[in-house]
């Protein structure tokens, strides 16, 4: 899953490819300030939909109950926001050029690929944890750019790269930190001790 990238897509394997309504919601959202009253309309609309999300979350349903949970009650959701932009193309209420147009334009381009969660099992509703892991990523290259050496910018990767490690591991990011440092000669003489899932469970 992705946004409607083309360098996104694979070109070596076949894949089922979905894509992530983040991405197609924040094209509305980036214009609301010009458009207020439509945006609302839309936002309010998909709002419903993780919702239902999460209600599916609440009520433990296996994966082909939530398909056919999304498919009832989130697809018509979908189809009305798709069928709401259409109307407004067609009846050149919303300029195709402007940027509610636009945002319309890729919501109805990519609507097969943004539905895919209520017609194809397992399918996410969109890609916002790989989004903040890969967020991580991207901090720590620009965050490099003011290392004044390259061993700098190597010993930030390596503490960027622990504090992710911690965190996903579920420890205290600042006392497993602080740990560490009161404790280095036996961090260096047993590094596997202090692992961020074995320092959980020795603390």
């Amino acid at each position: 899953m992705s946004d409607a990238l083309s360098s996104n897509k694979p070109s070596v394997i076949r894949a089922i490819i979905s894509l992530c309504n983040s991405h197609a919601r924040r094209q509305f959202v980036d214009v609301i300030s010009h458009f207020p009253e439509e945006v609302e309309h839309v936002i309010a609309r998909y709002g419903e939909i993780w919702t239902n999300e999460h209600k599916i979350i609440e009520l433990g349903l296996s994966s082909t109950e939530r398909l056919a949970y999304h498919a009832s009650h989130s697809l018509p959701i979908m189809d009305e926001i798709k069928q709401w932009g259409e109307t407004h193309l067609t009846n050149e209420t919303v300029e195709a050029n402007s940027g509610l147009g636009k945002a319309i334009t890729y919501f109805n381009k990519y609507y097969t690929e943004l539905t895919c969660f209520c017609t194809i099992e397992g399918t996410k509703l969109d890609n916002n944890p790989i989004e903040r892991m890969l967020k991580i990523i991207v901090r720590d290259r620009r965050n490099a750019m003011f290392h004044k050496t390259l061993f700098g910018a190597t010993v930030g990767d390596v503490i960027t790269s622990m504090i992710a490690t911690a965190a996903e591991a579920g420890a205290n990011v600042f006392e497993y930190f602080t740990v560490l440092q009161q404790n280095k000669d036996d961090v260096k003489a047993n590094p596997e001790s202090y692992l961020p899932w074995n320092y959980l469970e020795n603390s």
